[in-house]
C-alpha cells in the first residue's frame, strides 16, 4: 500500500502555513482530514492507499482569511492517482500565495 504526507508553504512570505485544513478524498467521499503543524506540514495520513484517483484538498481561504489576507482561491487541490502495483510514499506539497499556487512531486 502507498502512503501520503503533503506541506503547504506560503511562497508570498516564505513562511510554512501552519493550521490549515486538508481533506483526502476518494469518489467524492473524504476519507481522511487533518491540520498542517507549526511547520505546515502533515506527516501522514492515516488511511493506506490503495490503486485508483484520489482528491488533496487545502482550504487556502480559510488560512488566508485568518491573517487578513484577500485570495482568489477558496481551496486548492490536487488529483492524483495511485497506479496497480504502487507502494510507495507520495508528497505532494502546496506552493501558495493569494493570487496563485503550484504543487510537484516531493520526496
Amino acid at each position: 500500500m502507498s502512503s501520503l504526507s503533503t506541506h503547504i508553504l506560503d511562497i508570498s512570505t516564505g513562511k510554512p502555513a501552519p493550521g490549515v485544513t486538508v481533506f483526502l478524498a476518494r469518489d467524492e467521499h473524504v476519507l481522511a482530514q487533518s491540520i498542517t503543524d507549526s511547520n505546515g506540514r502533515i506527516g501522514a495520513f492515516s488511511v493506506p492507499l490503495t490503486p485508483g484517483r484520489y482528491r488533496l484538498v487545502a482550504q487556502t481561504g480559510e488560512w488566508f482569511a485568518q491573517h487578513d489576507v484577500a485570495t482568489l482561491f477558496p481551496c486548492v487541490q490536487i488529483d492524483f492517482v495511485i497506479a496497480e502495483g504502487a507502494e510507495e510514499h507520495f508528497h505532494l506539497p502546496f506552493l501558495i500565495a493569494p493570487g496563485g499556487w503550484s504543487t510537484y512531486r516531493g520526496s
